[in-house]
Parts: C-alpha cells; structure tokens; sequence
C-alpha cells in the first residue's frame, strides 16, 4: 500500500526548527516504513508563515496527479477542504486546538474549517476519546467513522540520564504564549528552590516579561534545537504542563518517555495517570497554586518518589505510545479507505455543499 502523508505547506518536514505535526508526521513516515508500507510526503514550504498552508493548498491537486498513490492522508484543515472540493478521498488526523479553544475571529474560522474537514473525510483519526466525542457532538451528520489513534513516542531519542538528575529542576516545553499558563509554574514555583527552564519560542515579548516577573528561578531558552531538547528532557527532574488548552501533548508523550513526572492542568487528564506519573491539578477560577507547588516539593524531597513515577511513566510510553503500534492502528484504517491502486479518483470531483 503506498500513503501519501500530506503536509501543511508551513514547516519542512521533518521540521528544521520548531514543528510539532511536522515531527510527528516525520515520525509515523518512518514507522509505516518499518511496518512495509510505501509511504510519500507532499509538501512544499513557502516562507514558513501560517497563511502558506493556503498557496499550498491551491496546488495540492496539481502536486498529486503526480504521485501514485492508495491513500491520502491530511493532517490539516486548509489541505483537507481543498480535497474535499476537489472530490479527493482523505483519511484526515486533526491536531487543531480550535474544537475546544475559539477567543478570536481566526480561533472560530479554524474551528468551521475543522469540522467541515471532518464532514467530508473517508475516515477520520481523533487523538484522544473526548476529542472523538467533541467531534461527534458538533459535527453535523452524516459523521464518517472515528477512531481514536494517538501518535507516538520514540522512547529511545527521549531517554532519562538518572545520574545528572538533581531534584532541583522543573522543565517547561513549548511555546512562550499566555495560553500555555507559564506564569502559573513560574509562580507555583517561586522561592521553593527549583529552577524552571523553559524551552520554546517566545511569540510574545511582553508574555516573556510576565512569566520573568512571576517567578524567582526561571529561564526562558528560547527555541531550541533537537539534541539540546534530549539533554533537557534527561537531566531535568519533572516536567510542568500548565497549559490551558491541548488536543494531545507531544511535550507530555517525550516527558513519559524520558522518565519525568508530569504535573499539569486538565489538559493532561487521559495521558498523565494520577498519583502513577505525575498529578493533575484540578481546574477552578484559577489554578490552585498550593496544590501546583506541594506536588512539586514533593518530587523535589523524595527521589524514591521521582525515581518510581519516571519508571512508570516510561512503561506508559513504551506500552501506549510505541511508535509500531501506532503504525499497525494507522495501517488497519488506511486499508478500510484504501483505493485502488494507481492514481487519483477515477470519477469527476464532486465539490461537496
């Protein structure tokens, strides 16, 4: 079976800088292959800016007479409603945070691209069981088969070095923007000891200051590259996720796999297995603070603690999360959706209402 993976016209793939779907689909690529199948990427980056998925998308058609393929597989909203109008067949795989967060005008323009995206899908991947049930909630009928596939980790770039593990440091991925709720870890944390280094851009300067001022230890490292975020990932003690809002955290997946803790907000719920590896902090008006930071002292006292939950966190990751059995998920859809083998569509595009 030969896939063509689609992606998003914004990042390489795999990414030369920050990426996460662009990772992610690096990675199922390379797990397809070790399981046997053909697999292709189409994708074409511009200047790295959001707006290039459009361009892209306008040439997808273009780009695809000139692959054989059985399955096309998007993981974008732009990609995927341009083969949906095209009257192309897609698996499609959302990563969106739009089905559950929608504060500005692009927010809800994303959320209606997403659900007509899915709408029109052959067959769709949903990453967790309540994005599954957001999706069959507020997607107007007739709603194509949905399964919950998450993607995976590779336990093996993403490993502890116990031995350079102090109990002092917290560690923090991802982008520097106030959805993400550093200011929250940097406060929970301050003057207890523990240092917080944050990896990830900074898109907001005036953000960056406010997480600074919250705390009394903390490090803004900027974007980093792949071997630094290994080194960081091995020698930190436990990871903060206060993140107000994710579909499926790639940054929690590496933490489980690199053995650290987690400590993090409802978004974590379903991947973080309470009180086994790690904790997570119940919503209310705020996040509590308190609980935040006892559950880190906690950590910080007790390697015993950090050396058990990091044991079980990697099981969960090498159990879970492997990348082979994400790969074998991936394969049983694709072949319920596969067309023959060939080329595109052998009917005339029919652009759907």
């Amino acid at each position: 079976m030969r896939v063509l993976l689609l992606g998003g016209g914004v990042q390489p793939i795999p990414p030369t800088g920050y990426g996460a779907v662009e990772q992610i689909l690096a990675d199922l690529k390379v797990s397809l292959e070790a399981a046997g199948q053909e697999v292709a990427v189409v994708n074409r980056v511009r200047h790295r800016r959001m707006r290039d998925e459009y361009p892209f998308a306008w040439e997808l058609p273009r780009l695809i007479e000139r692959e054989r393929y059985d399955v096309l597989h998007a993981n974008t909203p732009v990609v995927a409603n341009r083969l949906a109008w095209n009257g192309y067949p897609y698996v499609y795989t959302s990563h969106s945070r739009h089905w559950f967060y929608r504060e500005r005008l692009s927010h809800r323009w994303g959320y209606w691209l997403e659900r007509r995206a899915v709408r029109h899908a052959r067959a769709v991947i949903a990453l967790t069981e309540p994005l599954a049930a957001t999706m069959r909630s507020t997607v107007r009928p007739p709603l194509p088969p949905v399964t919950v596939v998450p993607f995976g980790v590779d336990d093996r770039r993403f490993a502890p070095a116990w031995e350079r593990r102090t109990g002092r440091r917290a560690l923090g991925v991802g982008v520097v923007a106030p959805f993400k709720r550093w200011h929250v870890a940097a406060a929970a944390l301050k003057s207890s000891g523990l240092s917080l280094r944050i990896a990830g851009p900074i898109v907001s300067t005036a953000y960056a200051a406010v997480v600074r001022q919250s705390g009394s230890e903390v490090e803004l490292l900027g974007e980093v590259g792949p071997e630094e975020l290994e080194r960081l990932f091995a020698e930190s003690d436990f990871l903060v996720h206060p993140s107000a809002v994710e579909v499926l955290s790639a940054t929690v997946l590496e933490a489980l796999a690199a053995g650290l803790p987690v400590i993090g907000g409802e978004a974590v719920r379903g991947v973080v297995d309470e009180g086994l590896t790690g904790w997570v902090v119940p919503e209310g008006p705020r996040m509590p603070l308190e609980e935040f930071r006892r559950h880190a002292v906690d950590l910080a006292r007790d390697d015993a603690l950090r050396r058990r939950m990091g044991d079980a966190g990697r099981r969960v990751a090498q159990d879970r999360f492997s990348w082979p059995r994400i790969a074998a998920q991936h394969i049983a859809i694709y072949r319920s959706v596969a067309e023959p083998s060939g080329s595109p569509p052998d009917r005339a595009p029919q652009r759907p209402s």
